[in-house]
């Protein structure tokens, strides 16, 4: 037999269409419209995995496009599909039902996009528009309550000629109470209205307890008790024994003659104490000025002071439980999104990977904006705000191993958050190892903006404003209670007017609570702060090149720990102890990343050892106070006065506002012995839910 040598270019040719016959066909993306007509329809309301469209022809349901996600990729371009981008145009989206994305195994690394035309023209809403307002009739029994001065002013509708037949559920809520779905909310062009209540503004005190502290019965002058006794849902919200502890409640009976009220048992948790505040809600004898509303349950009739003129569409009432629901999500972004008017949170991730939310605003969220287990994941350029049980509630990280949750909340503005539930509901609240809160703005809260647990953060480039107004024994940051909570780094932050005139020495900056230990707060500038960095007996916090104005004092350090919470720390099935074997405390990686925590049980746990304090300048207030077993283990190094520091713009120190206003003149004292600038700039809010093309205008 001979041999042939073949031309090499048919050679080259045969290997190439074998090839083409071995290799798999080009991948494609598959992209899908979405339309609010095409969703507003009985045939989306049904989609499911089986009838996921399998191409791109024409708009589809919102419903129908991801449920392409829960069917296996195999089905669509021959499984050869590498990206899958939905597209949302412009519209309001209304879900009485969440949108749930589940992802099929087969997706598992494949590009996921769900976007829109820009967080303010493409909307995800969990409302209905209430329509058919009128004047109440004359045979409305109920609007009889109604203050007489309001009478001309109230509406009313009817919910179920809107389609609304579920106000949802009032459970008590508040401190240590499981975070549930709001009831129905009421939003006037956006903006939420006002449960109907007495007093409109603040508090009134509790001014007697006929059955004790612990009893649910109580007095409080001036309430308008005979018109109280009438309604039929009223409720009570309160700071009934700790100005860190609200809980909101049924009443039980109001006693007109014995000027008694009586709360549904249980009794709050902390019980009840004369002097503290409290308030009712959800009284039609109280809806009394404009944007104050009011709902019989019983015959689902709605009354409403409307703030202007009514006009179609003007208001809306929340229906759906939660917006967007995703499970074990990997490899999926969502942008140029709105989300809004939901009984519960907006956006919940369940599980997952490498999940980005960028260009969105999430506003009128009964509980929170974000809530998330994913790793990897990314929340920026987002805009949260009036909010009911927070802003963003993140876990993320391994505390056995230290292996980093990669987690960031950037570049966002956050404000007007905890406003059903007011304590302990944060705009930020981070657990887990290694995430990273950079470059927010938050502002008007009513307890903390940030609160973390756990290892290894980074909180910087933040601006904090304007919280802790309502709630006392709170910090603008806030961590405690964990010895081995550690490594957490602050820095580059600007906090400032920070608690309220009228509880100012219950309010922090920076509040490392009941022995939190280990937290590095550098180069931050803090302005009218009534305490601005409080240490609680922790040890290991080093506090250095920071910058303080107006603060009384700037560092706060006690002993608590070799005193009043003495027991704390020597109980050996305590809470701090038992936390410490839970991580294997002394072995790796705790015990080579933090290895004077290894040694805390021999070493006086209680006793505030190893803070540090240097390079800080103080200028008006008062620099330290330190208690005398605490002073003798801290170690205190160069600290800088106001003949040290001279600022770039003259004025009067209490005048001093912007961050501009705190810029440290180069010719500085302070700078020549060695004291670090800040390194924070201020934030460019602009970019915050919009789409990336208007954020770079």
């Amino acid at each position: 037999m001979t041999l042939r040598h073949s031309h090499p270019a048919r050679r080259a040719a045969r290997w190439l269409a074998l090839g083409a016959c071995l290799l798999p066909a080009f991948a494609s993306a598959l992209t899908l419209h979405v339309s609010a007509a095409a969703t507003d329809t009985p045939a989306d309301a049904q989609a499911s995995a089986v009838t996921a469209p399998t191409q791109a022809k024409g708009d589809v349901g919102l419903r129908a496009a991801v449920a392409v996600l829960a069917a296996s990729k195999s089905r669509f371009a021959g499984g050869h599909v590498d990206r899958l981008d939905i597209v949302l145009g412009a519209g309001t989206y209304r879900l009485a039902q969440p949108l749930q994305l589940q992802f099929d195994p087969s997706w598992r690394g494949t590009p996921v996009t769900l976007s829109g035309a820009g967080a303010s023209r493409t909307i995800l809403s969990g409302a209905k528009i209430v329509r058919g307002f009128h004047a109440p009739g004359a045979n409305d029994t109920a609007a009889a309550r109604l203050p007489a001065a309001a009478r001309g002013h109230v509406l009313v509708a009817k919910l179920a000629d809107s389609g609304i037949d579920d106000a949802g559920t009032f459970e008590r809520q508040g401190f240590g109470i499981r975070v549930t779905p709001a009831p129905l909310e009421l939003f006037y062009r956006g903006e939420p209205q006002t449960l109907a209540r007495w007093p409109n503004q603040g508090f009134a005190t509790i001014a007697s307890l006929p059955d004790g502290e612990k009893g649910t019965r109580f007095t409080v002058a001036g309430a308008p008790l005979d018109a109280l006794k009438a309604e039929p849902e009223l409720r009570a919200m309160g700071y009934w024994a700790r100005d860190w502890a609200d809980t909101t409640l049924p009443v039980e009976a109001v006693d007109p003659s014995s000027s008694t009220v009586t709360l549904a048992a249980p009794a709050p948790t902390f019980g009840m104490k004369t002097g503290q505040r409290m308030r009712f809600e959800n009284a039609l004898s109280q809806l009394d000025q404009p944007g104050e509303w009011y709902l019989d349950r019983a015959s689902m009739t709605l009354y409403f002071w409307p703030p202007a003129p009514l006009h179609d569409g003007d208001v809306e009432a929340s229906v759906s439980n939660q917006l967007l629901v995703a499970t074990i999500a990997s490899n999926l972004t969502i942008h140029d999104l709105g989300f809004e008017d939901t009984r519960g949170n907006a956006i919940e991730i369940h599980s997952g990977l490498n999940v980005v939310i960028e260009h969105a605003t999430v506003r009128n969220a009964g509980s929170v904006a974000v809530w998330s287990t994913a790793s990897n994941s990314h929340y920026r350029f987002m805009n949260v705000s009036n909010t009911g049980e927070g802003g963003f509630v993140v876990f993320a990280g391994n505390r056995q191993t230290l292996a980093a949750g990669d987690v960031s909340i950037e570049d966002s503005v956050i404000h007007d958050y905890a406003l059903r539930s007011r304590a302990y509901r944060p705009a930020i609240s981070l657990s887990g190892v290694g995430d990273r809160i950079e470059r927010n703005h938050i502002y008007n809260g009513p307890h903390a903006a940030i609160i973390f647990n756990g290892n290894d953060h980074v909180i910087s480039g933040n601006e904090v404003d304007h919280v802790a107004r309502e709630a006392g024994d709170t910090g603008a940051l806030y961590t405690g209670r964990d010895w081995t909570a550690r490594g957490t780094m602050i820095e580059g932050n600007f906090l400032h007017d920070i608690g309220s005139a009228a509880q100012p020495q219950a309010t922090m900056g920076i509040y490392l609570d009941d022995q939190a230990g280990g937290t590095t707060i550098r180069r931050n500038v803090f302005s009218k702060v009534n305490q601005a960095i409080f240490i609680g007996g922790g040890r290991d916090n080093v506090v250095e090149d920071n910058l303080f104005v107006n603060c009384t004092p700037a560092i706060y350090i006690d002993s608590r720990g070799l005193s009043w919470q003495k027991g704390l720390a020597d109980d050996p099935n305590g809470q701090l102890r038992r936390q410490l074997a839970v991580v294997n405390f002394n072995r790796p990686p705790y015990s080579t990343r933090y290895p004077s925590l290894a040694s805390v049980l021999a070493d006086a746990p209680g006793a505030p050892k190893g803070n540090v304090l240097r390079r800080n300048a103080v200028i008006g207030g008062k620099a330290t106070s330190i208690d005398l077993r605490a002073a003798s283990y801290v170690d205190i190094g160069p600290m800088f006065g106001a003949s040290d520091v001279s600022f770039v713009n003259a004025k009067p120190d209490a005048q001093r506002s912007t961050f501009a206003d705190f810029q440290i003149a180069p010719s500085s004292r302070a700078l020549h012995e060695g004291f670090q600038l800040s390194p924070f700039h201020p934030i460019d809010a602009s970019g915050a839910g919009k789409p990336p093309a208007a954020a770079n205008e």
